[in-house]
C-alpha cells in the first residue's frame, strides 16, 4: 500500500510538472461543463432552428460522456510510454511491487479520476432532465464508463512505440469509438448494432435507458462490462509480451 501512495504522489507530481497534462487533467474536465452551459443556455436557443442538432441534449450529454474517459485514457497512455522510455518497466522486475500490480495501479488509477468526473457532470452540465434521469441508475453507467479509461490507454501503449504513433492511435481511435453515436443521432432501430463491436457501443445503450426512460436497463450493462473486461485482458496480455 506504502509503494501505491508513493507511486500516486509521483504521478501527481508528473501531472503537475507537464501543461498538456495539467490542461488535460484539471481544465478539460470544467471546459467540458462550462461549455454544456453555455450550449444549453446561449447557443441553442439562438440557433436550434437553423442547427437542431445544437438543442438534442442528450445525444450532446452522451458525446461528452464520451470523452470523459478518452481524456484520462490519454494521459495513463502517455505516463506508461515515458515510463517504458526511461526503462521503468524493467527495473520493476527487481523491485518490492510486481509488474502486473504496477501495471493494475496504473490502469485504474486515471479510471479512478474519470469515475469521478463522470459522476460530477451530469449534475453540473444541465443536459439532462433531472425529472426523468436516475442519478442512482447512472452509478453503474458511469463505472462502465470509467472502463473505457484502461482499455484506451493499454490500445495505444500496446502498439504504440514513440509518441508520435500514439497520437496517431489516439486520433483514429477517437474517430471509431465515437461512430456508435450515430446510432442514437440516426435513429436506425435493430441497424444500430452493426456498432457492437466498438466496446462503448454497450456503454452508450446502457446510458441511452438512463437518458430516455430512467431506468437501468441491465443487458448492455452486463455485455459492455464483459466486452471491456475480456479486451482489457486481452490488451493486457499483449502489453506483457510486448514489453
Amino acid at each position: 500500500m506504502v509503494y501505491i501512495l508513493k507511486l500516486a504522489v509521483n504521478d501527481f507530481r508528473n501531472i503537475i510538472r507537464d501543461r498538456f497534462f495539467v490542461f488535460e487533467f484539471f481544465a478539460f474536465p470544467v471546459i467540458l461543463i462550462i461549455f454544456s452551459r453555455i450550449i444549453k443556455h446561449l447557443l441553442a436557443p439562438r440557433i436550434e432552428d437553423v442547427f437542431p442538432l445544437a438543442a438534442n441534449f442528450p445525444l450532446l450529454f452522451m458525446f461528452f460522456i464520451t470523452l470523459i474517459p478518452f481524456i484520462f485514457s490519454f494521459i495513463a497512455a502517455f505516463l506508461i510510454l515515458d515510463e517504458r522510455d526511461e526503462h521503468l518497466l524493467t527495473v520493476l522486475r527487481v523491485m518490492p511491487i510486481s509488474r502486473n500490480s504496477y501495471l493494475i495501479y496504473r490502469m485504474f488509477f486515471m479510471s479512478l479520476f474519470a469515475f469521478i468526473v463522470l459522476l460530477i457532470f451530469p449534475p453540473l452540465s444541465g443536459l439532462v432532465d433531472h425529472i426523468e434521469f436516475s442519478y442512482l441508475a447512472y452509478i453503474p453507467v458511469a463505472l462502465l464508463f470509467a472502463l473505457f479509461t484502461p482499455l484506451a490507454a493499454l490500445l495505444v501503449a500496446s502498439f504504440a512505440t514513440n509518441k508520435v504513433q500514439a497520437f496517431a492511435i489516439f486520433k483514429i481511435g477517437g474517430t471509431v469509438f465515437l461512430l456508435p453515436l450515430f446510432a442514437f443521432f440516426l435513429d436506425l432501430g435493430n441497424l444500430k448494432y452493426i456498432f457492437s463491436p466498438v466496446p462503448n457501443f454497450w456503454s452508450l445503450m446502457a446510458l441511452d435507458s438512463v437518458i430516455q426512460n430512467g431506468t437501468l436497463d441491465i443487458a448492455p450493462l452486463a455485455i459492455g462490462f464483459a466486452f471491456h473486461i475480456v479486451v482489457i485482458g486481452v490488451l493486457f496480455y499483449i502489453f506483457n509480451k510486448k514489453n
